[in-house]
């Protein structure tokens, strides 16, 4: 019996010249040489500079919300921060806030947002609008509204996408070319206006009235008070050759003429003005 647990023994005694192995389930101790309370500190820097980018983040967020141009309305009751950013030009103040205070009564939670959006893009004048919530009690909406491109009629505005919308109040006082014609024709009269607008660009030779109609073709006003006669068609080599006539012959004699007729078509037929005109 001694022998065994001698040989035993011998057996779990590790062999020489073997390196010694951890226990299972054991941790090698850590080096004393490292320097162990450097990690720490690096993770607490860089927290704290990330804390420092988002604060400056969050100021630099709100000191342009403060600063950015805005409407705040007064007749919401359930959100006590509401902007609307417009040009107010074509849209009134009071349309825009007619057209939220229903939805914005349901408070900061409840409101629809796509409905809101939808609601305001009804509005004929307005091509876009972008809604957001501003936590915790706030909602900002920014329009855009459509660009006028000429009047049309006396009671309409033609816009850039070549629909005619009714002329607001506000905009009575616009100053833009006039066009005229049959509202079928919208599309073609605005593409013509635009082909000529990009030719007559001269002082006072600018467009003021373009108009159409199937017996006399196409008339058109410069701002200067000329009227032209144009015809059915070629009117882009038309106005041509008159602009080339006002750098020639006609230049010293532009105030004294009413009208140009052009539909010749290697010349033109000048209206005089009468005498008393010229004078006046």
């Amino acid at each position: 019996m001694a022998k065994a647990k001698n040989v035993a023994r011998e057996k779990a005694q590790p062999k020489k010249g073997r390196g010694k192995q951890a226990p299972r389930g054991a941790r090698a101790l850590p080096n004393a040489d490292a320097p162990t309370g450097l990690r720490p500190l690096r993770l607490l820097l860089m927290l704290g500079f990330l804390v420092m980018v988002a604060a400056g983040l969050g100021y630099s967020a709100r000191w342009l919300w403060q600063q950015a141009p805005a409407v705040e309305l007064s007749r919401v009751d359930a959100l006590e921060n509401v902007r609307v950013k417009a040009p107010f030009r074509a849209v009134t103040e009071r349309e825009v806030e007619d057209i939220l205070l229903p939805h914005l009564r349901n408070g900061f939670f409840s409101l629809d947002i796509g409905e809101l959006r939808a609601a305001l893009m009804a509005n004929p004048w307005i091509v876009n609008a972008a809604v957001s919530r501003r936590w915790p009690n706030g909602v900002e909406v920014v329009v855009e509204e459509a660009e006028p491109l000429a009047i049309w009629g006396g009671d309409q505005l033609l816009i850039a996408s070549g629909e005619l919308l009714p002329r607001p109040d506000n905009l009575q006082d616009l100053r833009l070319p006039e066009l005229a014609g049959d509202a079928e024709l919208v599309e073609r009269i605005m593409v013509q206006y635009q082909a000529l607008a990009g030719l007559l660009t001269t002082k006072d030779m600018e467009v003021r009235r373009l108009s159409f109609d199937d017996l006399a073709g196409w008339q058109l006003e410069l701002v200067s008070g000329i009227r032209l006669q144009l015809g059915h068609d070629e009117l882009l080599e038309r106005v041509g050759r008159f602009l080339s006539l006002t750098r020639g012959v006609l230049a010293p004699h532009l105030q004294k003429i009413v009208g140009v007729d052009t539909r010749y078509n290697n010349a033109v037929a000048v209206q005089w003005k009468t005498k008393d005109k010229i004078e006046n």
